[in-house]
């Protein structure tokens, strides 16, 4: 298992989608579009193996209706490029706190082995 190389897979991945560009960790200066996985629980599979829980953050227009038509466009498009690299079990709208305020992200669980 090698967590940087999924992080890197999983950026990569991303900006495979029109109007979004992966990070394999968040960048310093946030716009919308930009996309970055963080690690959540290493859970116990078989044997000697782990499946990773993934939170990955996509940030999305700061307008709630922008936010919403961005979402109904790209959420097919979010979980196909992902499913080389994990199953994704939720996405969800959620405030990404920075320096100049909060911004809206979809935030993506996924799974992966």
């Amino acid at each position: 298992m090698s967590l940087v190389g999924d992080r890197a897979a999983i950026a990569a991945v991303l900006s495979t989608i029109d109007g979004v560009t992966g990070y394999a960790s968040r960048p310093s200066v946030l716009a919308a579009g930009d996309a970055w996985p963080l690690l959540g629980p290493l859970d116990r599979a078989s044997g000697y193996s782990f499946t990773a829980t993934w939170r990955v953050f996509v940030i999305i227009p700061s307008d709630e209706v922008k936010a919403s038509e961005w979402l109904d466009a790209h959420v097919d498009e979010l979980v196909e490029a992902l499913l080389p690299v994990g199953f994704v079990d939720q996405i969800l709208p959620v405030a990404v706190t920075t320096e100049a305020g909060d911004l809206l992200a979809a935030q993506i669980t996924m799974r992966s082995e």
